[in-house]
C-alpha cells in the first residue's frame, strides 16, 4: 500500500496532474481521472488501483490526442498507430484508442480510401501504381486498397494521363518530337500509368504524331 504525498499541475499541460508516491514515484494522470476519483494527497492507495489510474488516465490522454489529431484531416489506422506510439504509448492503449476512434466513425480506412481515389481523379494526375503505393504507404491493407481502385476506371485514368501529358508536352516543346516524346513517356509512368495508357495519351496530343518509340 502507497501514500499519495501531492498532485500537482503539471507544467504547460492543463489536462494532466503529476500524482507523486510516498514511495518516491511520479505519475502523470488526466485532471478527468483526478476528479472522477476524488484523488487527493493522503490518500492510501494500493498497486492494483494505481494500475487502473493509471490505465484510464492513459487512454483518456491518447483519446484528446487521437482526436486532435484527426481533426486536422483525415488518417488510416496505421497513421495514428504510429502517432501515438512516438507520443509514448503502450500497444494496449493504442490499439484500445484506434477501436474507440473507428466506433466514434472518427477512423474509417475504407472511407479513406475512397477519397484518396477520388481526389486523384480530380487533384494531382496519377496512375493506378502511383495510387497504389500511396494508400499502401499509409497502412491500407491490400483488400480496402483494391475495393477503391476499383473505382477509376480505365477511362478516368486515361483523362489523368492525357492531362499530365498535355502540361508535359508543353515543358518539353523545345525538344525535337522524338526526345519530348520519351519525355513525356517518363514523366507519365513516374506517375504511375501503365504503358498502354501512356501510349494512348501520346497518340491523343494535338498535332504532333509520335514517332514509333523503342522499348
Amino acid at each position: 500500500m502507497n501514500i499519495i504525498l501531492s498532485i500537482q499541475p503539471k507544467p504547460r499541460r492543463k489536462d494532466q496532474y503529476v500524482l507523486a508516491l510516498d514511495d518516491g514515484r511520479s505519475f502523470s494522470v488526466h485532471k478527468e481521472v483526478v476528479a472522477k476519483y476524488r484523488l487527493k494527497s493522503g490518500m492510501e492507495i494500493d498497486e492494483e488501483r494505481l494500475n487502473f489510474y493509471i490505465w484510464e488516465a492513459n487512454l483518456k490522454t491518447a483519446g484528446d490526442l487521437a482526436l486532435k489529431y484527426l481533426g486536422y484531416r483525415s488518417r488510416t489506422k496505421k497513421q495514428l498507430y504510429d502517432y501515438l506510439k512516438r507520443k509514448g504509448f503502450e500497444d494496449p492503449v493504442v490499439d484500445k484508442t484506434i477501436e474507440k476512434m473507428q466506433e466514434y466513425g472518427f477512423l474509417n480506412d475504407e472511407e479513406f480510401a475512397l477519397r484518396w481515389v477520388e481526389s486523384r481523379k480530380t487533384g494531382r494526375p496519377a496512375g493506378r501504381r502511383k495510387i497504389a503505393y500511396e494508400l499502401k504507404a499509409k497502412g491500407i491493407d491490400e483488400e480496402t486498397l483494391e475495393s477503391a481502385l476499383n473505382t477509376l476506371t480505365e477511362e478516368e485514368e486515361q483523362e489523368q494521363a492525357l492531362k499530365l501529358a498535355e502540361k508535359a508536352s508543353l515543358r518539353y516543346k523545345h525538344l525535337p518530337s522524338r526526345e519530348r516524346m520519351a519525355r513525356i513517356s517518363q514523366t507519365l509512368m513516374r506517375r504511375g500509368f501503365g504503358w498502354d495508357i501512356v501510349e494512348r495519351a501520346l497518340r491523343q496530343l494535338p498535332d504532333d504524331e509520335p514517332e514509333p518509340m523503342d522499348y
